[in-house]
């Protein structure tokens, strides 16, 4: 009986490997980074420069919490006429208002902007808002709330008609963040 070349499984048995190895002749050199071609002299590679920058929509606020800027009640005499500036921003309104802006937070509009001042305009907004008392009694009389200036820093712009009335830096509160804050 003749031996099969086949094993049991039906398959061919591989050969082994060879004891020295191979010489596949000389090695094939490294080859160097292909510089890229030049672009024709009047068009500029699209891809060399870097992207502009994307414009980024400013940032709009429409409501404040009045826990989250800080706004509390101050009374008035807690004020007088050489204040320095310190780090918050006061609203001067009716009684009704402010206690509306305490318990709801602040609503803020570009078409209705609330009116800030720094701490030595209050008393002029104060007797501005006073000569009017009439008016000013059906709400309670006038209010003095304050807010700090770090957290609504952004969304505010100068109001040049009342800082040149009081002599001292008045802003609106228009909810609209600038690229430059004040």
């Amino acid at each position: 009986m003749t031996r099969s070349r086949r094993n049991e499984t039906g398959e061919l048995p591989l050969p082994y490997p060879p004891a020295t190895p191979r010489d596949n002749g000389p090695h094939p050199k490294k080859r160097k980074a292909r510089q890229p071609d030049t672009p024709p002299a009047g068009q500029e590679d699209l891809f060399a420069h870097p992207l502009p920058p994307v414009a980024v929509p400013p940032r709009r606020v429409t409501h404040l919490d009045a826990a989250e800027v800080g706004l509390s009640f101050v009374p008035l005499r807690k004020f007088g006429p050489a204040d320095a500036t310190d780090g918050f921003f006061y609203i001067v309104t009716t009684m009704l208002q402010a206690d509306s802006m305490l318990a709801n937070g602040i609503a803020i509009s570009p078409r209705a902007p609330v009116p800030l001042t720094e701490r030595p305009g209050v008393m002029a907004w104060y007797a501005d808002m006073s000569e009017d008392m009439d008016a000013i009694a059906d709400e309670g009389g006038v209010a003095i709330l304050r807010l700090r200036r770090f957290m609504v820093n952004d969304l505010v712009e100068n109001d040049p008609d009342h800082t040149r009335a009081y002599g001292v830096p008045c802003y609106f509160l228009t909810g609209v963040a600038r690229s430059a804050p004040i």
